[in-house]
């Protein structure tokens, strides 16, 4: 193996226990703070940090020069990857459990290595189709086990599971339009500064809207609730989509979303002794037969 290869396999696994750690982080965090309110203080938060790094680290001058494709790729893919993914992700969390929603998320590269197949020409071999599809019967025991449990279709806990796994959809196009990008020599840094910034500015007439309704929060919440926000602006944010971006960009973009199925590992224990979760069978089964298609779709022979 390369130490290139090495290399991208380390981050990707610093960051699936970086978005581990974000799932009980995000619930605890929701019991102050609304979704708008939240991700508009993260983004701001964010491109504070990123665009001065940014400004001082890399040359713009080339900005100038970039085609009208380029920028195309560089807004939709900023919206798909901040609000576009996390608001419904974030809504999802509000409504279901931690557990429920990492397992959920981490799930993406289902829809990821089939959207890779056909528009980046990945290759996809028939034990990884058997893999995804086995992977993809575990999530829906995940997504529908409200059904189970209550024997209701409309739940919050199911629209919850719902909304996250729109998120992966919307997490999809934000990986195929970056891949895009980064093959047309666009940073990694510069993709990640320009996602936040335009998260911020898409949020921010919402949140001013709702600022009179909303506005004593942010002088009221305890300071877990900021260190929160903080963690997932700072670590889970720019750190981790950084990291991301430099991981993906040595792989297969397929193989680099195979690592967000390790991110319930780092989740179950702190949302279990944290946040007080409890494990059911259907969690535990459904988490079981992700398992399984994950190791036909991602193991050689």
């Amino acid at each position: 193996m390369s130490s290139a290869r090495t290399r991208a396999y380390l981050i990707l696994l610093a960051v699936s226990a970086i978005w581990g750690f974000a799932g009980p982080i995000i619930k605890h965090t929701l019991g102050y703070l609304d979704p708008i309110t939240f991700l508009t203080y993260r983004f701001f938060i964010t491109s504070l940090v990123l665009i001065p790094i940014w400004l001082f680290t890399e040359p713009h001058r080339h900005l100038a020069s970039l085609s009208a494709r380029d920028w195309a790729i560089i807004i939709f893919s900023g919206l798909l990857g901040s609000s576009g993914n996390l608001l419904p992700l974030f809504y999802g969390f509000s409504l279901t459990t931690s557990l429920d929603g990492t397992i959920i998320s981490s799930t993406s590269p289902i829809i990821t290595a089939l959207a890779c197949h056909y528009f980046l020409r990945e290759r996809v071999t028939r034990r990884e189709q058997l893999g995804l599809i086995i992977a993809f019967i575990g999530s829906a025991i995940v997504v529908v086990q409200p059904l189970f449990e209550t024997g209701q279709i409309f739940t919050g806990s199911m629209a919850g599971n719902l909304l996250v796994l729109l998120g992966n959809f919307t997490w999809t196009g934000y990986v195929i339009l970056t891949k895009k990008g980064l093959r047309d020599n666009l940073s990694p840094l510069f993709l990640t500064t320009s996602m936040f910034f335009l998260g911020f500015l898409s949020l921010l007439p919402i949140f001013l809207l709702r600022l009179p309704t909303i506005g004593y929060q942010l002088s009221a919440i305890s300071y877990s609730a900021h260190l929160g926000v903080i963690y997932m602006a700072l670590i889970s944010g720019a750190l981790a989509y950084f990291l991301y971006q430099k991981g993906q960009k040595s792989i297969e973009a397929s193989e680099a979303n195979m690592f967000s199925y390790l991110s319930p590992l780092f989740a179950f224990p702190l949302a279990y002794f944290w946040l007080h979760e409890s494990l059911t069978i259907y969690m535990l089964a459904g988490s079981a037969v992700i398992a399984v298609g994950v190791y036909i779709a991602g193991v050689k022979r």
